[in-house]
């Protein structure tokens, strides 16, 4: 069986040599390169495209590429050849469809187990797409969302972008800059989605999603 060439793209240092070091372990598969930047991606499979593109969701350091919907889109469009696994925590349904609808073969959640991981890419070696299996499962009845997901999920993708950046640090006038939008779109969608939340003040926001580690 032919083996599949696999990058890894993440910001942590120590998850992309978890990852590598689990990935190395599996059959048929190569780790061709690991990466901590969009940049270093991007130039390498530019030049030396492999299988599989296996991408963190919040790549915060790179201004280049940037990161999210946006980053994921640029990939999808810039790659088409490429198979392409997001790896993230968040689980935000709309969020997660949303990656889908851009065209990715799947998601991986990095609370699952590392084992979802080899599932994931026996199904692009197969050419399915992977689904994990809390979203295909998410109208289950014996599944009842936490209150604090029911915020988080009544959050429409483009509010939980700039929710995204803004607990990051960027100031309005950035995030609009980042997404092609103007401030005054960006300032309606994030307090939109605080009422949403029934929060009330920036240091609130920000308090919100560092203690629940949203954005991890």
């Amino acid at each position: 069986m032919e083996k599949l060439r696999v990058v890894l793209l993440d910001d942590h240092q120590v998850v992309l040599a978890g990852m590598k070091d689990y990935l190395q372990q599996l059959p048929n598969i190569i780790v061709a390169e690991c990466f901590s930047t969009s940049s270093e991606l991007i130039r390498y499979v530019t030049a030396t495209p492999p299988d599989i593109i296996i991408t963190d969701y919040n790549m915060p350091k790179d201004e280049s590429y940037q990161d999210g919907l946006k980053f994921v889109g640029y990939l999808v469009r810039k790659f088409p050849q490429i198979k392409l696994l997001v790896l993230t925590m968040i689980n935000n349904p709309l969020i997660v469809s949303a990656l889908y609808d851009l065209g990715i073969a799947g998601v991986v959640y990095k609370q699952d187990p590392l084992s979802e991981m080899h599932v994931a890419l026996k199904a692009l070696r197969n050419h399915k797409k992977y689904y994990p299996p809390s979203f295909t499962d998410k109208n289950s009845a014996e599944k009842k969302p936490s209150l604090l997901q029911e915020k988080i999920n009544s959050l429409s993708p483009r509010e939980f972008e700039v929710l995204r950046y803004f607990v990051a640090g960027d100031s309005i006038a950035n995030i609009a800059e980042r997404l092609n939008r103007s401030a005054k779109t960006i300032s309606l969608q994030k307090n939109s989605a605080m009422r949403k939340l029934e929060i009330e003040s920036n240091q609130e926001l920000i308090q919100f999603f560092t203690l629940n580690n949203i954005f991890d």
